[in-house]
């Protein structure tokens, strides 16, 4: 007869089985939790907006600190670990200093989680387990949440028909520039993962698979016509490029250059090809607005379209910045920004709440100190990575970053779901994996038959 304990410890054998790892994590319920709410927010989070979507990822998280406390003697020395309790203790140290300083802007304004969300890979990479099939899962199952929202659009059909036209679609994802976004991981973790080396070696299935999801990723990018993301796959594929020189000429043989420059040169061409394929004239539109600019004419710079609104933004974010260079004003600063820029429509005072640069409202939040810590959190983080995971992890982890540092210089994607989801997606494989290895001298019980016989 098969007891409740039983039934409990075959789940657990059964996820363990998915999603294996070398080290404890406490009991078999609080590991199925931790996975399950990991499962759920990959899968949901692209398809809810609403309160919901929040469920998953805080039970991830309140299952990932309670395990975690069993291992707090091995985790306490891990850095990442360290910068996460310091995420905390900066914002909350400048709200103290600009409570002094003006105590009602300080309350109005205050952002004291900001920084932490920078950290929900650490709770997705524990649950992924630490294998390289693992991490592959996990991302599966983000894509096929990707795939159930687009097939969940109340307008496919009109989306579909405006693709092929060449118009311009979002398939209800928030709006374009988040879908664009997640569009791109897809196409960077399918490449990353055809060409270069991982720990296991893909079937012709799983090639086939990568393909396809590569070319839905290129319809998405298509169909969305952002800017932001061309030119951050261009910026990938660049950079992409001289890797693979520098590595041909220093470490020939460590992997196929065949290979790498044939994806390469894919990469290359999707990214120019896409870009000349947009009908909308918003390129054309967004030339002459720079032209503008760069005649010095900021003042006939109109407050409208994408590079109007955004330089306007700018310009008056950098103002209020200088008044408080470092330690910020708090980053709900930011509407207020725009609210009070006496030259900004009515319309765009209502329609705008934010700087559309990820850089400027951190430096707005939180100053120097805040932006000097997310330099360094991620030069450690994608160091430690880069020691531990496998090439194509690491490779994930890499142009995954390249791609949100550009986007963020036309959105604020550190802050925004989307990039939470995203950074979550290319740091969590690399960084379970090296979790696995650091955590090692952490045994755990064997979960199988043989702890279910007993």
């Amino acid at each position: 007869m098969i007891t409740g304990r039983h039934q409990i410890l075959l789940v657990r054998a059964w996820i363990e089985r998915y999603f294996p790892c070398p080290f404890e994590r406490g009991g078999p319920v609080l590991v199925i939790l931790g996975v399950s709410s990991a499962i759920l927010y990959l899968y949901t989070n692209t398809l809810n907006r609403d309160s919901f979507r929040h469920l998953p990822e805080n039970m991830m998280i309140l299952t990932f600190f309670i395990s975690a406390w069993g291992q707090r003697h091995q985790l306490k020395s891990d850095l990442i670990v360290r910068l996460m309790i310091l995420s905390l203790l900066i914002p909350l140290c400048l709200f103290l200093v600009n409570l002094l300083i003006d105590y009602e802007a300080a309350l109005k304004y205050r952002s004291l989680n900001d920084l932490l969300k920078l950290f929900m890979f650490l709770a997705l990479a524990w649950w992924m387990g630490g294998s390289w099939k693992g991490a592959r899962r996990m991302m599966i199952i983000a894509f096929l949440g990707l795939l159930t929202a687009i097939l969940l659009d109340p307008n496919l059909t009109q989306s579909l028909n405006r693709l092929l036209a060449g118009g311009r679609v979002d398939f209800n994802i928030h709006n374009a520039q988040h879908g664009a976004f997640l569009f791109g991981l897809v196409i960077i973790y399918s490449l990353c993962s055809l060409s270069l080396k991982s720990d296991e070696t893909h079937s012709l299935r799983t090639n086939i698979v990568l393909f396809l999801a590569c070319l839905i990723g290129v319809m998405g990018v298509l169909g969305t016509q952002t800017r932001a993301t061309f030119i951050g796959l261009f910026a990938c594929g660049f950079i992409g490029i001289l890797q693979w020189v520098r590595q041909s000429v220093f470490s020939r043989g460590r992997t196929s250059p065949v290979k790498i420059f044939f994806f390469l040169f894919f990469f290359a061409v999707l990214v120019v090809g896409t870009g000349t394929e947009i009908k909308d004239g918003r390129f054309a539109s967004a030339k002459s607005q720079i032209q503008t600019l760069l005649e010095g004419s900021l003042e006939k710079l109109p407050v409208s379209g994408g590079v109007g609104i955004r330089v306007h933004s700018w310009a008056e974010s950098l103002k209020w910045i200088a008044k408080r260079p470092i330690i910020g004003w708090g980053r709900g600063a930011r509407s207020d920004v725009i609210k009070h820029a006496e030259h900004f429509p009515d319309e765009i005072k209502r329609l705008f709440g934010h700087l559309h640069n990820g850089y400027l409202e951190l430096l707005l939040g939180l100053g120097v100190i805040g932006l000097a810590f997310l330099g360094i959190f991620w030069a450690v983080l994608l160091k430690k990575i880069k020691l531990a995971a496998s090439e194509d992890l690491y490779a994930f982890a890499l142009y995954g970053s390249i791609f949100l540092f550009v986007l963020n210089l036309f959105e604020s994607m550190f802050f925004y779901w989307s990039g939470v989801l995203g950074m979550s997606l290319f740091m969590a494989g690399g960084y379970s994996q090296y979790l696995a290895k650091n955590m090692a001298g952490a045994p755990r019980p064997a979960v199988g038959a043989t702890r279910l016989s007993e």
